[in-house]
């Protein structure tokens, strides 16, 4: 079953999420749409040919219907310029991102009175949705506001994207819990390793563990099934979904 860009058929006490590749995802719950990190062009092949996508594009950027719009931090694979651009909805969307992130938002034409700035530690209520800033561990210099999210639907239905991070032990002390964690496993330019996140699950303690951040560069990629099994090993209890494109989970 494909995700459609429509609200699905959601009883009032489940949730749904369906992957865009990298570390995006659509997430929706109780009437309201969630896109975070979408990364729908090719704007790091542009400028680092090494780096084209290794996946085409799932849906364009101007089929996305969101009402909440989160951007973890500013690399181009997290905050794409070029799918802002296209992105038909920026009157009406309200757009999260932390301190320097909102700036970037703020100079691709996105509606001042429609930024929410969320750092670490602070929760707010938007649209009545609760979204908490996760401490990370910034992967490079440039991206010091890193920032994952906790979000927490009216009906209970809980996701933590850890957005890009390196491993540390406050990490660790800092994780929130959620039932579903969607956690980078690629182990390359300073995001966890998939021991690593095996870690970082284990001390969210979800119902849910779907890996990301493995799929859309060549030299930047891992192997999903690594960690399923290592989950399996060392948190049996904590299932895996390895998502593919467009295809909704549902809990």
């Amino acid at each position: 079953m494909r995700f459609s860009v429509a609200q699905p058929g959601l009883a009032p006490n489940q949730a749904a999420i369906c992957f865009l590749g990298q570390a995006g995802y659509i997430i929706r719950s109780c009437g309201r749409t969630i896109v975070i990190d979408p990364y729908l062009s090719d704007s790091v092949g542009k400028i680092a040919p090494k780096f084209s996508r290794a996946v085409p594009v799932p849906v364009s950027p101007a089929k996305l219907r969101a009402d909440i719009f989160i951007v973890t931090h500013d690399h181009l694979d997290h905050l794409d310029p070029d799918t802002i651009a296209a992105y038909r909805r920026k009157k009406t969307t309200v757009f999260i991102a932390p301190r320097l992130a909102a700036r970037k938002l703020a100079a691709l034409a996105i509606p001042e009175k429609n930024i929410r700035r969320i750092d670490t530690g602070e929760t707010a209520r938007v649209l009545g949705v609760s979204i908490t800033g996760v401490y990370a561990v910034p992967t490079s210099p440039d991206v010091l506001d890193t920032t994952g999210y906790r979000i927490e639907f009216p009906n209970g239905r809980s996701v933590y994207h850890t957005s890009d991070t390196a491993f540390s032990e406050l990490l660790i002390k800092a994780a929130p819990h959620a039932e579903v964690l969607l956690t980078c496993i690629n182990g390359k330019w300073g995001n966890l390793t998939i021991p690593q996140a095996v870690r970082l699950a284990a001390a969210v303690s979800p119902r849910f563990a779907i890996p990301n951040h493995y799929d859309m560069m060549k030299l930047n990629s891992a192997d999903p099934k690594k960690f399923s099994a290592l989950m399996a090993k060392r948190c049996p209890s904590i299932a895996v979904p390895i998502l593919r494109l467009l295809e909704p989970f549902v809990w």
